[in-house]
């Protein structure tokens, strides 16, 4: 699933926007959870590779009734770390639960990614 990301550029930058690509591979399930492999394109066109999981408590978090699939919700959070500057650069193992953690209100907003 190839998804792309608007990144807002600092203000200096004349906050502008630009995309980058990426992509969720290889999904496997864990006892924890599910992993991903997360490639993305930078806005210099390089190729990057980082591990995405997302673990059961956080999956309850955005989906307390099952209902959605893991990847909608993986896919809501890679979009929302590409957007922000406190992921930029990416880490090489982002976990769902590393903006709820760093960003006030991020449940809400990657909610909001997801409809």
């Amino acid at each position: 699933m190839v998804r792309e990301s608007r990144v807002r550029r600092s203000a200096a930058q004349s906050m502008w926007y630009t995309r980058r690509v990426f992509e969720l591979l290889d999904e496997r399930d864990s006892p924890h959870g599910t992993i991903w492999t997360l490639q993305w394109i930078d806005r210099d066109g390089a190729l990057h590779r980082s591990e995405f999981r997302l673990a059961w408590p956080d999956y309850d978090v955005w989906s307390p009734d099952g209902g959605l699939a893991p990847s909608t919700i993986a896919e809501a959070v890679v979009r929302f770390a590409l957007d922000r500057p406190e992921f930029d650069p990416l880490p090489k193992v982002l976990d769902a639960a590393m903006p709820r953690r760093r960003i006030p209100g991020a449940d809400q907003l990657i909610a909001r990614l997801m409809t």
